[in-house]
């Protein structure tokens, strides 16, 4: 698939979701998705919250250093991409289900053995004391929400709702051995507490003028001095 030039509201609607109606949209988009969408393992969960396969090669190349470690990696998309472009990638999901999906999903795109698979929940001191001591770039997809278009309940996302099992965000990456970190943001997020933060910040929107989220990447040092919300 190509990247950000190609329109995602152009639908391949050919056949009926098998996850539901709510999720019908998503299916539409599905070799947007994944290009080998026939042959992968995907759930429900991720038909909504895979970053597209064009997009997700796009911000891999804005890695730098050699090792990613890509946390909440769900069914592997941005692992794959990731080591795609060339990274050693250390992959951790909590759930053994989608683990196994995201291995088999590297197998269909050759790269399954720059990738560490790992089951585990990130926020234990056991899954982060085991962490490699290498890693350069820590990417951070966690959940926007509890189901599709979820997090369009709240006017603004704050970064207090995107907390995993409670813990803030910030206090997280400090305990986590990196150099940098990747983050993509729900469309409706307030993005005012990143406005002194330096780095690489990006509006992916289609050529429709549709947005769909906000990316960061920045020093582990500054993704720390984040505020908690705009003034």
């Amino acid at each position: 698939m190509s990247s950000q030039n190609q329109d995602q509201n152009t639908l391949q609607k050919d056949s009926e979701c098998p996850f539901g109606p709510q999720y019908q949209v998503y299916w539409n988009m599905r070799y947007a998705l994944f290009e080998k969408f026939d042959q992968a393992r995907v759930d429900a969960t991720a038909l909504y919250t895979l970053i597209p396969e064009g997009f997700a090669l796009e911000l891999a190349k804005k890695a730098s250093g050699g090792h990613t470690l890509d946390i909440c990696s769900g069914v592997g998309a941005m692992s794959i991409a990731l080591a795609r472009q060339g990274q050693r990638v250390t992959s951790v999901e909590l759930d053994p289900e989608r683990v196994a999906m995201a291995r088999h999903n590297a197998g269909l795109y050759d790269v399954a053995e720059r990738i560490d698979f790992r089951t585990g929940d990130i926020t234990s001191a056991e899954t982060l004391d085991a962490l490699p001591d290498d890693i350069h770039t820590l990417f951070l997809d966690p959940p926007w929400g509890n189901g599709p278009g979820d997090y369009r309940r709240r006017p603004v996302t704050y970064l207090e709702h995107l907390q995993l099992a409670g813990l803030d965000l910030r206090e997280l990456v400090s305990r986590i051995r990196c150099k940098e970190v990747m983050m993509r943001f729900p469309p409706n997020f307030d993005v005012g507490i990143l406005e002194k933060i330096s780095g690489e910040k990006v509006s992916y929107v289609t050529p429709s003028g549709y947005l769909h989220w906000y990316f960061l990447r920045t020093s582990k040092r500054q993704f720390l001095t984040i505020p908690d919300r705009s003034s």
